[in-house]
């Protein structure tokens, strides 16, 4: 009876807990042991600074960078070279519970953030979510400053924008970016591989749902892509996703793609004229010997010069997820690149 009792535990273990723990340990490359880095072997644009999905934004003479992490994790900078930790969004306390509501063991890891400053204050939104449980929402926070030394300074919790529930059948609702449109309106696009990537329109004076019963979703793919983001260049919207591999270290295959249309609904086209919408897409960047995966952008534009903000599982780091920023270009065709051509990519940014 005792040898079935321990057979029984085992079996257990192994079904059960074994992948939640090896999920886990997957989930967040920034829990992972940090290794002592040399920056001289780093490859070029590469910071010795760990990330996860990093966006960025300058608020008077600091730049804040915002990652996945327990309560939304900031970094602060006057250079962006040289960073220093800030700490969190949230802190065990200030957890908003709505985020137990779909997903009760959230434990206030929070991925993917994204910010931009509008109606003069910044406005964050982020994913609510849990490894292999697609239960997804998306919640959103605002605050009239970034700088935590302000007295003014507090995030206030928003709540959920969109859900599983109302974002679209077989959507994992998660990796949100707002994108204000030239005539003022506001939008966000979200989703992941799990039923592709979708649009909604967003009243912009609540930073919800304009229909919050009937929302009216715009499909931009049916599985293409996580990590989405939008910006708008010489009348053309280009749409870029992350795709392949992530969060597996030197085994990670993430690649950066793009689209671009005329009108911000689509349907988004490659440089080929094929839709995204039935998942096709054209590189725009992709991993090496010394970065096997990259991914998972946001943009910064100053002076002229817009800068792709990114992750990538670095070799001189053990694999670890190290951030990358570095400029870019315009090629022929009017289609941004990374190769260096002279002439940067316009940017045209609508607030």
């Amino acid at each position: 009876m005792k040898k079935t009792y321990w057979v029984i535990i085992l079996i257990f273990f192994v079904t059960f807990m074994l992948p939640e723990k090896a999920a886990s340990a997957q989930q967040d490359s920034t829990r992972r042991s940090r290794p002592d880095i040399d920056p001289e072997l780093l490859p070029p644009y590469t910071l010795p600074v760990w990330v996860h999905d990093p966006v960025m934004i300058k608020e008077k003479d600091t730049y804040y960078l915002y990652t996945t992490g327990m309560g939304i994790s900031f970094q602060t900078s006057t250079d962006m070279k040289n960073w220093k930790k800030g700490g969190c969004i949230f802190t065990t306390e200030q957890l908003p519970a709505w985020h137990k509501t779909y997903i009760p063991n959230q434990n206030g890891h929070l991925w993917a953030p994204d910010i931009h400053y509008h109606d003069g204050k910044y406005h964050l939104y982020y994913s609510v979510s849990a490894w292999m449980d697609f239960n997804s929402s998306i919640g959103y926070a605002t605050n009239s400053t970034l700088d935590p030394s302000d007295s003014t300074y507090k995030w206030v919790d928003e709540g959920c924008v969109i859900s599983y529930k109302n974002g679209g059948e077989g959507v994992n609702v998660i990796d949100p970016n707002l994108f204000i449109d030239q005539d003022g309106k506001a939008w966000l696009l979200y989703g992941s591989y799990k039923a592709g990537l979708r649009l909604v329109e967003l009243d912009r004076n609540t930073g919800k749902l304009k229909d919050e019963v009937n929302p009216d979703l715009t499909v931009l793919t049916s599985s293409l892509g996580e990590g989405v983001y939008l910006l708008y260049s010489k009348g053309y919207y280009y749409i870029f996703a992350s795709r392949g591999r992530c969060c597996s270290g030197l085994e990670s295959t993430y690649q950066v793609v793009m689209g671009r249309s005329k009108t911000i609904k689509g349907p988004y086209s490659t440089k080929e004229g094929k839709s995204w919408v039935d998942n096709n897409y054209t590189l725009f960047m992709e991993g090496d010997y010394e970065q096997p995966g990259k991914g998972h952008n946001g943009f910064i534009t100053e002076n002229g010069i817009t800068s792709i903000v990114y992750h990538a599982y670095t070799r001189a780091a053990e694999g670890a997820s190290l951030l990358v920023i570095r400029p870019v270009y315009e090629d022929e065709d009017g289609w941004p690149t990374l190769l260096n051509t002279g002439d940067y990519f316009t940017v045209t940014e609508f607030r």
